[in-house]
């Protein structure tokens, strides 16, 4: 399947005819209007670990808005930072499930104390791809696949996506963070191309790989 690229430019959607690709860039990736959890939200994580990595709040509010248009039941997230990203998904719905991995490190246990506030989440520590291969591992057992990723704050980002890869389904969907590092957006650029990976979407500094294979292959740089 070859790979057309569309630059999509403005916030009207003009060049985009795929009727799903403009509704999920004007009302999703593009929507400015608050929704109801931002404000609860932006108050609750500020006891997260300042001094762990986290995103832009305009990042995590997309995030947000990512689970709540595709409403995943399985959400994976490679690299917890701060843990602040990890709240915005678990918060859409209590019923998705939300697995975070991280390495270990001195400020595990301050990280573990704020999510607990959020009874979907399960924060685990210790070797990343060792701890992502027993995820995949159990979705394979139960012949499921995992709905949601977020590969956040890793420099594993490169084995987490070829692992993940296989494992996705029709309607699952990966978002890759940091993509404003050089050699991140060489990775990029390559990771698209794989046959197994439909349309994508990149912002400035993020990433979105979906795998249903009935929609034309096509890359939209937004």
């Amino acid at each position: 399947m070859q790979l057309t690229e569309n630059r999509f430019l403005t916030s009207k959607g003009f060049g985009v005819h795929s009727p799903w690709a403009y509704d999920l860039i004007e009302f999703v990736i593009n929507e400015k209007l608050p929704y109801y959890a931002y404000d609860d939200l932006y108050a609750f994580w500020q006891k997260a670990p300042d001094w762990l990595p986290q995103y832009p709040q305009s990042r995590d509010e997309l995030l947000f808005r990512l689970v709540n248009r595709f409403n995943p039941h399985s959400i994976v997230e490679i690299g917890t930072g701060a843990g602040v990203s990890t709240g915005y998904l678990a918060s859409v719905n209590s019923r998705s499930q939300v697995v975070t991995i991280d390495e270990k490190h001195s400020s595990n246990k301050d990280v573990s104390r704020n999510l607990k506030k959020l009874k979907n989440i399960t924060y685990l520590t210790g070797d990343v791809l060792e701890t992502l291969q027993d995820i995949i591992d159990d979705a394979n057992s139960q012949n499921s696949t995992i709905d949601f990723v977020h590969v956040a704050h890793t420099r594993n980002y490169r084995e987490a996506v070829a692992m993940l890869i296989p494992a996705m389904g029709r309607d699952s969907v990966i978002v890759v963070e940091d993509l404003g590092k050089k050699e991140k957006r060489e990775w990029w650029k390559s990771i698209i191309e794989d046959p197994r990976i439909g349309v994508t979407f990149q912002l400035s500094k993020l990433g979105i790989l979906f795998f249903d294979q009935t929609k034309t292959k096509q890359h939209y740089l937004l």
